[in-house]
């Protein structure tokens, strides 16, 4: 894996990018890059130090690919860009928050850290027992144990050939006790160990996950930013 220190930010932006979605030949957002799938936003922009990249729908017009084209220019005008998107739908959400790589170290993680295979799914049984049917497609998964169950879970999100996004699961009653930057730090090694890139995005609201983030000394390279249509 070519060392991350020396990728700059726009084309991490498009790793993620390929990385969150399947797209076509001609980069058309086509469906979340998940085993279920998942509608696409119908607006995909990455900003970065060096300018910003932009994704449609496949769906989405030509002529208003060629206006959101314009109005994508940054600073961006999100109120502009939400009403030129709801001519093609109604909008149903926004998205906007930092996405981070990851340290050459990020750090031994805690003894309680394990990693979770096949036999030993019973650890996630009490709080993550949704995860035991996806455990193939989120590998790896880390997670903190306590008395042999995972309190907080590391796991593979969406995976491509060059990156793999982090999603970041802690019990309710065990929040707040670092357990889920512990279980952070084993998942990123091995997916370096796998030739992939680790990526950890969150939304601007979500202190807690950029709290973790801190603590692990990531490294920002840009900002998502989507529309998703009804």
């Amino acid at each position: 894996m070519k060392s991350l220190s020396n990728i700059l930010p726009m084309d991490m932006m498009k790793i993620q990018a390929d990385t969150l979605y399947m797209m076509d030949d001609q980069h058309r957002l086509l469906s979340i890059n998940e085993p279920d799938g998942g509608q696409a936003p119908a607006l995909f922009i990455g900003i970065t130090s060096a300018g910003q990249c932009s994704y449609y729908h496949e769906q989405l017009p030509s002529n208003l690919i060629n206006e959101l084209g314009c109005d994508a220019e940054l600073p961006l005008d999100i109120s502009k860009l939400i009403q030129r998107v709801g001519t093609f739908r109604p909008v149903k959400s926004v998205w906007m928050g930092p996405a981070y790589t990851f340290p050459e170290k990020c750090g031994e993680w805690h003894p309680n850290v394990q990693l979770i295979g096949n036999h030993c799914t019973f650890r996630l049984e009490e709080h993550f027992p949704e995860l035991i049917e996806q455990l193939h497609e989120k590998m790896p998964v880390a997670a903190y144990v306590i008395e042999d169950s995972a309190v907080a879970v590391c796991c593979s999100a969406r995976v491509s050939a060059q990156g793999a996004e982090a999603s970041l699961y802690t019990a309710p009653s065990f929040r707040g006790q670092g357990y889920a930057a512990e279980a952070v730090k084993c998942w990123q090694v091995h997916v370096k160990e796998s030739g992939r890139i680790p990526i950890y995005s969150t939304s601007w609201d979500n202190i807690a996950s950029q709290t973790v983030a801190r603590k692990l000394g990531l490294i920002q390279f840009g900002v998502d930013f989507s529309i998703t249509t009804s």
